[in-house]
């Protein structure tokens, strides 16, 4: 996932970082597409947790979850 052309990500505003994280999603659609069964199994654990959430919840969770740790890794390492 590159985050070089999508500069609204790294902006200190919120309403920005929404706008880049929605791109994000666009492109993401391509490149990552989690399991359902691993949706399942994490409804199962937060059951457990005491959440209740559906599958699509979990699913929602897994694309900004993988999207959110790119973009940290990112501004981490983008200077090395």
């Amino acid at each position: 996932m590159t985050f070089k052309s999508n500069r609204l990500i790294f902006s200190n505003l919120k309403k920005d970082r929404i706008k880049g994280y929605r791109k994000v999603f666009k492109k993401q659609e391509d490149l990552y597409k989690p399991s359902k069964d691993i949706a399942k199994n994490l409804t199962e654990a937060m059951e457990a947790q005491g959440y209740d959430i559906s599958i699509d919840e979990a699913m929602a969770y897994l694309k900004a979850s993988i999207a959110v740790h790119s973009r940290d890794f990112y501004m981490n390492h983008r200077g090395r």
